[in-house]
């Protein structure tokens, strides 16, 4: 059995070195879109790429069938159930270019009247058959828990990634979003092979792997499920309010809920792997549970924070004609926080082996957001604008909310789905609502004192810059957050320093 002094290192130890490769890639991700959209991509022309770029995670997951997961959760390991399982998604791959290439990509194109989109999903469809050069070694390395070499091949391939977009965008506009990644996917592969060389077997046992290919279809469902329902409203703000309103919108998520996303997987990718090997102690996989959680809201809600007032400031780096996003932003910030507290749930439920509860989860938001996307769109979507629609019936209030009505959706229909997963958690770890609040509460609570603090500082500097001022209204929350939760929830920089330690 794994002792508690290794499974802290491992996993403090991880958290540094993902730390640092999600920061650098947010980093690199913010400045290139900065960029690529203050000087040579408009409103326009971004929501007709992002209403193919918002389904390249779906395609990721599917491809993969969550087979990889299984490689990081099951320990009956053969090199013949290994090789069954690489070859298993190769032949998905293969299906799924396919599909793409003369069947979704048509569609879409149809769907939106551009023929770019179609072309674009293709052409990222060649990413998903050499990505079986690297899933199977960086699996394997992820179960080792060799986040230090993962996390330095990440770093390398986000470089990449950033060279390409900015470089290609002058010269191919719109397809930069496409050969950025591939130029991302080709330097993991040539580096995860040289850190963990690994071929396949030429065999083929079904019969073995079929316990590994159905717990990988459970977990691979939810993760489509997840990625379906987080981008199935940018097919929606297309179709009804056009592209320029998409790439407002689009702006907005990758603001907000993207850069979530992404410092949420410093914790969710050491969490699989730490949940697995505590799975069967359920007192420490409370105390990891909330430790995890705590390490989310800290770091959300600072990020959160720091933007919710100062948005049409954060924007002035965009350029005045992305001006119409800051409301929105507003409103994803609201969400934001509860998808801090959500993104370690499913590493949690399916590290103890019960992925058809992440299932269910998504199975509801999967129904939930859509819901909320669909109402959204046909109460204040374009199509029933009265004057180019005279049948249709007036907005209800007579608000004419615009694409904004798309992140009301998100703030109404989230929560529905956000407490099913919280009590499929709860129930598993035999965790009581009182007893998780009153280890957590205290940080959220900073936050929004915070928050007000950082509203009365951005009124104050209504004389200065828009730079300065979102510079200097940001710091303010993020300094009053910081020094509330050391003095109320004991957490500073010596504690953090000690727990990096694993002290």
């Amino acid at each position: 059995m794994t002792s508690d002094t290794d499974i802290k290192k491992e996993v403090n130890e991880g958290l540094k070195w993902v730390g640092m490769a999600s920061s650098m890639v947010g980093v690199l991700d913010l400045v290139a879109q900065v960029i690529i959209l203050a000087f040579w991509i408009t409103p326009a022309q971004f929501g007709a790429a992002v209403a193919a770029i918002s389904l390249f995670p779906i395609l990721d997951k599917a491809t993969d069938m969550g087979l990889s997961a299984a490689v990081i959760q099951r320990d009956d390991h053969t090199p013949e159930k290994i090789s069954t399982v690489f070859w298993l998604n190769l032949a998905m791959s293969l299906v799924m270019f396919a599909s793409i290439a003369f069947l979704f990509g048509p569609a879409l194109s149809s769907f939106h009247g551009k023929e770019v989109i179609g072309a674009l999903l293709t052409l990222y469809g060649t990413k998903l058959i050499w990505q079986n050069v690297y899933f199977m070694p960086s699996a394997l390395m992820r179960r080792e828990m060799r986040f230090r070499e993962l996390s330095i091949i990440r770093m390398f391939a986000n470089v990449a990634e950033f060279a390409g977009k900015v470089g290609f965008a002058p010269i191919f506009g719109v397809w930069c979003f496409v050969l950025g990644p591939l130029c991302r996917v080709l330097v993991t592969g040539i580096g995860t092979q040289i850190c963990y060389p690994w071929r396949p077997k030429f065999v083929l046992r079904i019969r073995e792997a079929m316990d590994w290919f159905w717990f990988g279809v459970k977990t691979s469902s939810s993760q489509v499920l997840f990625f379906a329902y987080t981008n199935v409203d940018y097919q929606i703000v297309g179709f009804f309010w056009g592209h320029a309103a998409l790439g407002f919108y689009k702006l907005a998520y990758d603001i907000v809920l993207d850069p979530c996303r992404i410092m949420a997987d410093v914790v969710t990718q050491i969490a699989f792997p730490a949940f697995a090997k505590i799975k069967h102690q359920t007192s420490k996989l409370v105390d990891q549970f909330i430790a995890f959680a705590k390490i989310n809201l800290v770091v959300l809600l600072a990020f959160l924070g720091a933007i919710f007032i100062p948005a049409e400031e954060l924007l002035g780096f965009w350029g005045a004609k992305w001006a119409p996003t800051a409301p929105a932003i507003r409103v994803l910030c609201l969400v934001g926080v509860l998808r801090a507290l959500s993104f370690i749930v499913p590493p949690l439920l399916d590290g103890i082996g019960k992925p058809g509860l992440t299932l269910i989860y998504m199975l509801v938001a999967a129904i939930a957001l859509p819901t909320s996307f669909m109402v959204a769109a046909h109460l204040y979507g374009y199509d029933y604008y009265p004057v180019n629609n005279p049948g249709a019936f007036p907005y209800p209030g007579g608000w004419d909310l615009g694409f904004m009505a798309m992140c009301w959706a998100w703030a109404v229909g989230y929560p529905f789905a956000f407490a099913v997963l919280f009590v499929l958690a709860l129930r598993q770890l035999r965790l009581r609502v009182r007893t998780y609040l009153a280890r957590t509460m205290g940080i959220p609570l900073c936050a929004g004192v915070a928050v007000l603090v950082s509203w009365g500082v951005i009124q104050l500097l209504g004389w200065a810059p828009f730079y300065l001022r979102f510079v200097v209204t940001a710091a303010s929350m993020v300094a009053v957050f910081f020094v509330l939760l050391a003095y109320t929830q004991g957490i500073s920089p010596r504690t953090v320093k000690a727990a990096l330690k694993g002290d």
